[in-house]
């Protein structure tokens, strides 16, 4: 009969997502994911059958914890337009010079998508709900008048998503928060 787990999943899976957010998935070492989680080596494998696995696992946390969340809070109620600057606001928080640790689904896009496919799906997953919720979010702009109801709503959450996800690139390499207002202007752009 096989041990039950001693851990808190959840726990070990937001340690080793940030984990895997700060250094990378190439730089992450298992004596690093030891050290965030409190597992040993074994119990790794026991439970996530490798790395991989446990990247994925955490992948799929981020997903959930990270990009469900900002989509549930900003995304689905309240002002939809207030709502979506917020959004954007929300994935730049944290951007400073010395937490520059942007967005682990483009993080791993960059680092990993072009040679992992199973890793892409995930990403691509991610990147889903992000772009249905600003989807949902640009619906009811329109609904309440805000966004013309000529608008593609769907080629419009694409072009935010598209507009996101090079801010976060850029978030990584800029320095100050200079350039965050000059490309908040262009999502206010899109939101008229």
């Amino acid at each position: 009969m096989a041990r039950p787990k001693a851990f808190n999943q959840d726990q070990v899976l937001t340690e080793a997502m940030l984990c895997f957010w700060h250094r990378g998935y190439g730089a992450t070492s298992m004596k690093d994911l030891q050290a965030a989680t409190g597992l040993t080596p074994g119990s790794i494998y026991n439970s996530f059958n490798s790395k991989d696995g446990l990247f994925l696992c955490a992948l799929d946390h981020y997903i959930e914890q990270v990009v469900g969340h900002r989509v549930n809070e900003h995304l689905l109620e309240g002002d939809p337009i207030a709502g979506i600057e917020a959004y954007f606001f929300e994935c730049f928080r944290d951007s400073d010079e010395e937490n520059q640790q942007g967005c682990l689904l483009i993080n791993t896009s960059t680092e990993l998508g072009p040679h992992d496919e199973v890793v892409r799906a995930h990403v691509v997953k991610g990147m889903q709900v992000a772009q249905r919720g600003l989807q949902k979010a640009v619906e009811r702009a329109q609904r309440e008048g805000q966004i013309k109801a000529e608008v593609d709503a769907k080629a419009r959450a694409r072009h935010l998503g598209l507009l996101l996800n090079g801010m976060l690139v850029q978030a990584k390499i800029s320095t100050g928060q200079g350039w965050l207002d000059s490309a908040m202007g262009n999502v206010r752009s899109l939101l008229h």
